[in-house]
This record gives structure tokens, C-alpha cells and sequence, in this order.
């Protein structure tokens, strides 16, 4: 747990390279929030996480009215930078697991690749009780995928991560074509017994880096920032290096931005029991 919480609080000393590094979302997975979610001009929105505000603006451009909850204060001070415009959205400093908010409060609840750091002993029954009784969830990640476009990069790059960084080498394992991204969340989200009603919409990305974007993007990573900073300069300094000599200077990395909607049930626990029934039914 310490180990974890390390990891989480080590984003905000990097908020200034996260804020360019990071990709985008599309804003179609948004579309499909707001479609389920029902959300209207009135509607009020939480959300875990807002990091810089890379899912915040999306949303306080489509006129909602959001609290957005952020640990770190430099992530923070950047979201509120470029949300000024947006008087309808507050951004809080606070730790999501001990702030106290208002019961049965919003109609969505939303966290862009944030959520997993939330303790799973709570995560679920504190998003409920802050939801109306007819909220809806939305957690959503860009995960990794490999298709032929993206596979000549994987073995030069990883022979980098095998010589600079063999801790992280061990632990990698190559990604899944797009459409068997895994949902490991459709059965945590079930298993909760709180949230019925689920929905999985898988979005494709491709994007493409210049090799010194590219190790930026890695250097937001809390994985590669639990490195030492020698470590870490080495490491993505030897994969810049490779994208330069190897792939003239350009690489393509290709995601899933993965959504997770749900609603709240009005009589929890029956999702654990149509858990079954559910997963077989979601759309992808």
C-alpha cells in the first residue's frame, strides 16, 4: 500500500510535463458519457482525479457544473490555470478517500485513469453514496494495444528497458490486439453489488510521437517514475536514441481509450447477482 501511494503522489512533481505529455481522450468516449449518464444542462459532475484537466475541460466545455478533486497542488494549480474560464467548475485539493462531501449530490461520477488508485476497500460504496439515485458512474483508461502497425517498435525498445532497467523488463508484458483489451473492471465494478446497468465502449487511438515526445510521455509513467532519476534519464534517453537511429525519429503508439458506465443500483446488491448476465450483454 506504501509502495502504491508512492507511486500515485510521485505525478505531481512532474504536473508540468504531464500536462503536455499526455494524450488526449476522443471526444466521441465523452459523447458516450453524456448519452448514458442522461446529463443535463443542470446536471452536476464529480470528478476523481482531474489531474491537469485533460478530461475536466471536455466536459466544462459541454457546460456542466464540476467538482474536480486532485491530490497534488501542482496538477491542481495547472487544472484551475486552464479552467479559469469555466466558472461552473471548482478544482479541490484534497485526497478523494477522506474528503468529506455531500451525500446523494451528483449525477455522474467520473475519473480519467485514476481511479485504480483509489482503495479498493472504498471506492465503490463512496462513489455511490455521493451519487444521486439515479447517478451514473464513468472510469475510463487508455490502455496499451499492439497491432502490426505498432510491433516493430516492441522488441528494440524493450531491449533498452532489458539493459538500463531490467525491473521494469520483468514486469512487461506485450499488449493485446484492440479488441482483446482486457475489462478487468466490468467484474470489479459488478462485484461491488452497488452499480448495475453496465456498458463497455472501447475507442482506438493512434498517435504519433517524435522520439523526444515519446520519452516525455514514458517519463509521466509511475512506473518509470519509481526509477531513480539517473535510472530513468538513462532509460529514456536509450529509447530516444533507438526511435532516432532505428525509426527515424518517429514512433506510433496505439491505445484503447477504455470507458466503464454504470448506475447506480437502487437496491444494491442485485449486481452481484446479474453480474453474469450483464457481462455476456455489454456492448463493445
Amino acid at each position: 500500500m506504501s509502495e502504491n501511494r508512492h507511486r500515485r503522489n510521485s505525478y505531481d512533481s512532474a504536473a508540468g510535463l504531464y500536462d503536455s505529455a499526455r494524450p488526449p481522450y476522443p471526444e466521441a468516449l465523452f459523447d458516450d458519457i453524456v448519452s448514458y449518464a442522461k446529463l443535463g444542462a443542470d446536471s452536476r459532475l464529480l470528478e476523481v482525479g482531474c489531474g491537469t484537466g485533460q478530461a475536466t475541460i471536455p466536459m466544462a466545455r459541454r457546460g456542466y457544473a464540476i467538482d474536480a478533486v486532485e491530490l497534488g497542488a501542482q496538477m491542481a494549480a495547472i487544472a484551475r490555470d486552464k479552467l479559469s474560464a469555466f466558472p461552473k467548475v471548482k478544482i479541490i485539493v484534497a485526497d478523494f478517500e477522506t474528503l468529506s462531501l455531500p451525500r446523494g449530490t451528483y449525477d455522474l461520477l467520473l475519473s480519467a485513469t485514476a481511479f485504480h488508485w483509489i482503495d479498493p476497500a472504498i471506492r465503490f460504496q463512496k462513489a455511490r453514496d455521493l451519487l444521486k439515485p439515479s447517478g451514473a458512474l464513468a472510469l475510463f483508461w487508455h490502455r496499451p494495444t499492439l497491432t502490426d502497425l505498432s510491433r516493430p517498435y516492441l522488441e528494440p525498445l524493450q531491449a533498452v528497458y532489458e539493459r538500463v532497467a531490467p525491473e521494469l523488463a520483468r514486469d512487461f508484458s506485450p499488449p493485446p490486439r484492440p479488441e482483446d483489451a482486457r475489462t478487468e473492471y466490468h467484474d470489479l465494478i459488478t462485484a461491488s453489488g452497488l452499480f448495475g446497468d453496465m456498458l463497455v465502449r472501447k475507442h482506438y487511438v493512434t498517435m504519433a510521437y517524435s522520439a523526444a515526445a515519446y520519452a516525455s510521455l514514458l517519463g509521466t509513467f509511475s512506473d518509470h517514475r519509481s526509477l531513480n532519476a539517473g535510472k530513468r534519464e538513462r532509460l529514456l534517453a536509450g529509447i530516444e536514441t533507438v526511435v532516432n537511429r532505428e525509426f527515424k525519429g518517429k514512433i506510433i503508439r496505439e491505445t484503447v481509450a477504455l470507458l466503464y458506465l454504470a448506475r447506480g443500483l437502487q437496491e444494491p446488491g442485485k449486481a452481484a447477482q446479474i453480474g453474469l448476465s450483464r457481462q455476456r450483454l455489454s456492448r463493445v
